[in-house]
């Protein structure tokens, strides 16, 4: 059984590439990004504690989901950037389930990420649940998207420890500055390297 691991800050290209090695890999995507937007449509949050709470539960549900897969003998590829707590639970599922893993993390660089992370919020291909970040559903007149400032961007994530690898296996770093310029069939090949060397 494998598990193909996508990590990185947020905006930093994980779904897409995710789908893409999906199409050598054809194994289930687990998101936590999707497991939040049922959170957030059946729960809702009140305050920016509230929506960290859900971001938590999301996280568990997301490793408990997968290590049903990989205790019933199935593959999957998860795609989260993982704070530190998530990755500590991450390496223990490993531990209990012994499967082949393999990490991509991808890393860009930091204005490229802010910029495509502010252009898919005003684009509202997402969830607003994702850019809003005091209250949803939103109330009559409130601001369809609440902007992250520039300044501080990446540091608010890596100081909870997104972008670092605490658990185990091989890591393929990729930089996804220019995502357009990914190259798929190398990374597809470097996964599949780094699978069957631990056969």
């Amino acid at each position: 059984m494998d598990l193909i691991i996508l990590s990185g800050l947020p905006a930093s290209g994980k779904s897409t590439v995710a789908k893409a090695l999906q199409g050598a890999f054809p194994y289930p995507i687990l998101e936590k990004d999707r497991i939040k937007e049922c959170l957030f449509d059946t729960l809702g949050f009140e305050s920016h504690a509230e929506k960290r709470r859900l971001d938590a539960a999301a996280a568990r549900i997301l490793l408990q989901t997968a290590e049903d897969i990989l205790q019933a003998g199935g593959s999957l590829i998860l795609d989260n950037n993982f704070d530190t707590a998530a990755g500590a639970a991450l390496r223990a599922l490993q531990e209990r389930c012994r499967p082949r893993s393999v990490t991509v993390l991808l890393t860009a660089d930091e204005d490229a990420l802010y910029e495509r992370y502010l252009a898919r919020d005003q684009a509202h291909t997402r969830h607003p649940g994702h850019a809003l970040s005091d209250r949803y559903p939103p109330l009559p007149g409130d601001p369809a998207v609440s902007p992250q400032a520039r300044e501080g961007f990446a540091r608010r994530y890596l100081d909870r420890g997104m972008g670092q690898v605490n658990w185990e296996g091989p890591v393929l770093s990729v930089d996804t500055t220019d995502l357009a310029a990914l190259d798929r069939e190398a990374l597809i090949a470097q996964v599949r390297s780094a699978l069957e060397s631990q056969a």
